[in-house]
């Protein structure tokens, strides 16, 4: 296809978008998030070599590592076993780390969103990636079976209510 001949925004794609986010759909996805994240913790204390800084720049790094064939085929029958995607088993993985190393056994984890669910966007050229907080309780007295099935719940959850955008969630948060 040559590049004219792919769906652009329209001013009416973006009438619907802001009707659909002003009515009662964003009512509902608010109080959604609101009860979800009600009383989360602000931030995650994971032990470091220095402190905080007062001014945070937010700037990040990356590390590189690669899972042997074998543990990705052992983590694809966990999740196979367990009814969920090798997304939800590794997250489940991550959540478990932080909670061990920061001590915390209420976490909020951010993931991200293609946000596109629905019929009227899907051929519309543009970003539409949305975060989305996932809050978990890892308490001492969870299992493994259960902190996938959480894992699996909230995030069907959190991407049922996806079109609210991450901002307004912490806006209207505070």
């Amino acid at each position: 296809r040559d590049l004219h001949s792919f769906p652009t925004r329209r001013s009416s794609d973006l009438a619907w978008q802001r009707r659909w986010l002003t009515g009662d759909a964003l009512q509902h996805q608010a109080a959604y998030w609101k009860a979800a994240l009600a009383g989360a913790p602000a931030l995650l204390e994971l032990p470091t070599d220095r402190p905080r800084p007062a001014c945070q720049d937010h700037r990040g790094s990356t590390i590189d590592f690669m899972l042997d064939a074998e543990l990705a085929g052992d983590l694809r029958a966990l999740s196979r076993r367990h009814g969920t995607t090798l997304f939800a088993t590794v997250l489940a993985g991550w959540a478990a780390l932080l909670s061990r190393l920061s001590g915390q056994h209420d976490l909020v984890i951010g993931i991200p969103s293609a946000n596109r669910g629905r019929l009227e966007i899907e051929d519309l050229i543009g970003f539409f990636v949305n975060s989305l907080a996932i809050r978990l309780d890892l308490s001492a007295s969870i299992s493994v079976a259960g902190l996938l099935e959480q894992v699996k719940l909230r995030t069907l959850d959190a991407q049922h209510h996806q079109d609210i955008p991450f901002e307004q969630v912490v806006d209207q948060l505070g």
